[in-house]
């Protein structure tokens, strides 16, 4: 995060100043620290930047501190200096702390307390960027506006975003999100807000916490110091005992008579009164469901109490969309990656977007297309300075600069800011959607302000071939693998990947993973694992059904087969030996009790003797349980368990072991209280569909929907009483129907079987029924009443309605939808 800056005698000072470091202080005396980073992969400024080396579940940054110098970096902060550190600490600034995130959190509230302006922090299970997005929009365009960009609301989000607060700003808003009790203290302190908001109160982490209480107290413990804080009156009943402030609220249709704002739905959908301080205005808003209204009535009494008017609610309800608070990424067909963000119009968010941009792989040209940042509090031509900065520190080989209002004079200060990046400013939609069209093989950043409104741009950087989609949460997978990991106290994780990432995108995922440090990754065939070593993955990779004749293959690509009998295990050493190989890994698998694939307790020996001679080297051994989301089957689970114990001890004693699948990693540890003599439960475990949060009690674990298929509204079709729709005719009702025809059939994967009302699509928090057959590109859906128009988002599942509940309606389980995904459906990931 690129931010004001610090002299280096006052980065110095409060590195000397920190309780028990140790400084090594040999770096450079002039220029500034400007960035404060944790990746090698994200470094903006190299030369002006301070490297934090955090250590992970599955990474630690001292690994990369030698990288990180080779960049340019003369600034670090370690807990330790390696033995090998002379060759990169010589020039540079080195301070030793027993905390790095902490020092980090330090350098933030030195940052905070330049600034005398409120500073807004936003809590709550859910809501938070939505909130903050809103707010943005809802505000005067005159108030200089900080914020937290997408969602950087954790221990070392909240810093970061912090570092980019100034002077010149007006009003702050950040995010702080907690999954642990005592966290939310450490924030507050860095944060120091004058303000506050609580957006939701639910289930979110409830499982890290003793009760809903418990959670409350936490979130409420940001707020310490406040003047007030703005939540809706719902929540005072929980959270009342915890403030040692004002509450700032509102209601909706009089359920609190005595809260500040007042809500009343009127008979328009969509449509509100409000009243405020003895004034009232009617606004509409797009969407109808209940958190959606929630969140832009919190988000209009920040606004309100921050100087907007009811008029400018009335003139900015309309135009609030639903936020992602992700930076999303699409296949070009012209190849390379279409990079979107469309939240958090700031420097911050820029520069964020602009360390994705440069971090991707191979070398194919950069491209940013950007706009104004008018709440900056920064003059135009200060705004073309920092901005053309930005984009010199990114490396970008060309910037297409969409900001019709600036004079000549603003962009000539742009572009020479920029140096030696290829700037074209552009004023007009059809000329830059015309420069889009041509635009051949690159990566593109496409970061405009909401205001901006360049229609069809992203449609003509990466043409969709077919308008469904399948948007996959990249930030939600990290979690939810860490929380599983977490939850069986497991020491290593291998992701399953099989079914082409489960229909998904396993070469994406295969990076996310590795770079997250997992142990491994299982397909299901050596094709698939060939797909992963031709994209560069470099991390273990298991095949779990590996086919004898493709021995030389996987051998040759360096994957490692499980061996699922006897013969195959044979069959294994035999090609090792013919080949002349030593020590090949493999890994075997156990059949417990399953009774589908793995050797026999009595083929133990054999096998052992048979691996001795060194020809295959045994990787792990491994078993898969039956039944471990099924509480009735736990005592055949428990055999299971008991019986892979006692054979990996008896002939494979030492060897690292794995049986817990996803269901298995949710419960190990209600299974641990009750049989203690199971702790090789956490060696490892396998996760697949716990990956996106699918899970037995994944809402009390924590775990985050990560997968949603959406599509959108091709045409409305007014259908007559008595009269059908679509093939024979099926659906014919007593009454006049509107009917909505969906892009969205049977060939990308949604069930046939769930036509004539057996499901619903969402809708703006309407539950929409299916009607007739489900076609091979279409279906059709029930908006009778509702004012539905082409070209809306529906949700085929992801949200509302959930896959699972989709799943069950199909008599299906979510493997098989996820896996059915058509190769049409645009895979869009969000980060």
């Amino acid at each position: 995060m690129i931010g004001p800056g610090w002299t280096p005698e006052a980065w110095r000072l409060l590195a000397a100043d920190h309780p028990g470091s140790s400084c090594h202080l040999h770096g450079p005396d002039d220029g500034s620290i400007l960035e404060l980073t944790a990746d090698t992969r994200r470094i903006q400024a190299p030369d002006s930047a301070a490297f934090f080396a955090l250590r992970g579940p599955w990474h630690d940054g001292h690994d990369h501190l030698e990288a990180a110098h080779a960049q340019g970096v003369r600034r670090f902060v370690v807990t330790c200096l390696p033995p090998d550190h002379t060759t990169w600490s010589s020039d540079s600034d080195v301070v030793v702390v027993t905390d790095v995130l902490a020092f980090m959190q330090s350098m933030a509230l030195v940052q905070r307390a330049k600034f005398d302006g409120p500073v807004v922090a936003l809590t709550g299970s859910n809501g938070k960027t939505t909130v903050k997005e809103w707010v943005a929009q809802l505000l005067p365009a005159s108030v200089a506006l900080h914020r937290s960009p997408f969602s950087h609301n954790s221990q070392l989000g909240v810093p970061t975003s912090l570092w980019s607060l100034g002077t010149h700003h007006d009003l702050s808003l950040v995010e702080a999100g907690i999954s642990l009790p005592e966290e939310m203290a450490k924030l507050q302190r860095c944060i120091a807000p004058t303000e506050g908001v609580l957006t939701h109160l639910g289930e979110a982490h409830l499982g890290n916490f003793e009760d809903a209480r418990h959670l409350a107290r936490e979130k409420c413990r940001l707020f310490r110091g406040c003047r007030h804080v703005f939540m809706p009156a719902s929540l005072l009943p929980a959270a009342q005992d915890f403030l040692n402030c004002p509450a700032v609220t509102w209601s909706l249709n009089g359920q609190a008579p005595e809260a500040d704002l007042q809500a009343t739905a009127t008979q328009h959908p969509g449509g509100f009164q409000l009243s405020w301080k003895g004034e009232s205005a009617q606004v509409q808003l797009g969407m109808h469901d209940d958190v959606s209204v929630h969140n832009a009535l919190t988000a209009s009494l920040v606004a309100l109490h921050h100087g907007a008017t009811l008029s400018d609610l009335a003139s900015h309800w309309p135009t609030l969309k639903p936020v992602s608070g992700r930076l999303s990424s699409v296949k070009r067909p012209q190849g390379g990656v279409l990079l979107q963000d469309d939240t958090s119009h700031d420097f911050g968010a820029l520069g964020v977007a602009l360390q994705r941009l440069a971090g991707l792989e191979d070398d194919l040209p950069r491209v940013a297309i950007v706009g104004d940042v008018p709440q900056s509090g920064l003059e135009d031509g200060a705004r073309a300075d920092k901005l053309g900065a930005y984009l010199h520190r990114a490396g970008c080989e060309q910037a297409w600069v969409w900001c019709p209002r600036w004079t000549d004079p603003t962009q000539s200060r742009l572009a020479e800011a920029a140096h030696q990046v290829q700037v074209t400013f552009f004023n007009q939609t059809e000329a830059l959607c015309q420069a889009a069209e041509s635009l051949g093989s690159a990566h593109v950043l496409m970061k405009l302000g909401s205001g901006d409104g360049v229609a069809g741009l992203k449609q003509a950087l990466a043409p969709a071939e077919h308008i469904t989609t399948l948007t996959i949460n990249v930030p939600a997978i990290v979690d939810n693998v860490r929380l599983l990991q977490k939850a069986a106290g497991a020491s290593r994780v291998i992701a399953v990947i099989k079914g082409l990432g489960y229909g998904t995108d396993p070469v994406m995922l295969g990076r996310i993973l590795e770079a997250q440090g997992v142990d491994g990754v299982a397909v299901a065939y050596a094709e698939e694992g060939v797909r992963l070593r031709e994209a560069g993955i470099q991390t273990r990779v298991l095949v779990l059904n590996p086919d004898p004749s493709t021995f030389s293959t996987m051998h040759r690509h360096g994957l490692e087969p499980e061996i699922v009998s006897w013969p195959h295990l044979q069959r294994a050493h035999a090609w090792a030996e013919q080949a002349g190989v030593q020590d090949w890994p493999i890994h075997l698998k156990l059949d417990t009790g399953m009774r589908r694939l793995g050797i026999l307790a009595e083929e133990d020996a054999k096998a052992a003797a048979l691996l001795a001679d060194g020809r295959l080297k045994l990787g792990t051994v491994m078993s898969h349980l039956a039944a471990a989301d099924d509480a009735v089957q736990d005592a055949r689970t428990l055999d299971q368990l008991q019986a892979f114990a006692k054979r990996v001890s008896t002939h494979f004693d030492g060897t690292p072991c794995h049986i817990l699948n996803t269901a298995g990693a949710a419960r190990a540890q209600a299974w641990l209280e009750e049989h203690p003599e199971l702790d090789f439960l956490r060696d490892t475990i396998r996760i697949g569909l716990g990956m996106y949060g699918l899970a037995p009690h994944a809402t009390a674990h924590g775990l985050t929907p990560a997968l949603a298929l959406t599509s959108v509204v091709s045409k409305l079709v007014d259908v007559p009483a008595g009269h059908g729709s679509g093939y024979g005719w099926t659906d014919a009702a007593d009454h006049d129907r509107t009917l909505a025809v969906v892009s969205a059939g049977y060939a990308d994967g949604y069930p046939r079987s769930l036509g004539g009302g057996q499901a619903h699509v969402g809708w703006n928090g309407h539950l929409l029924p299916t009607v007739g057959r489900v076609c091979m590109d279409m279906m059709t859906v029930d908006v009778t009443g509702l004012e539905v128009h082409p070209g809306d988002a529906v949700t085929l599942w992801g949200g509302s309605p959930t896959l699972e509940v989709c799943a069950k309606q199909a008599r299906t389980i979510p493997y098989e939808l996820l896996t059915r995904i058509g190769p049409r459906v645009q895979r869009v990931s969000e980060r």
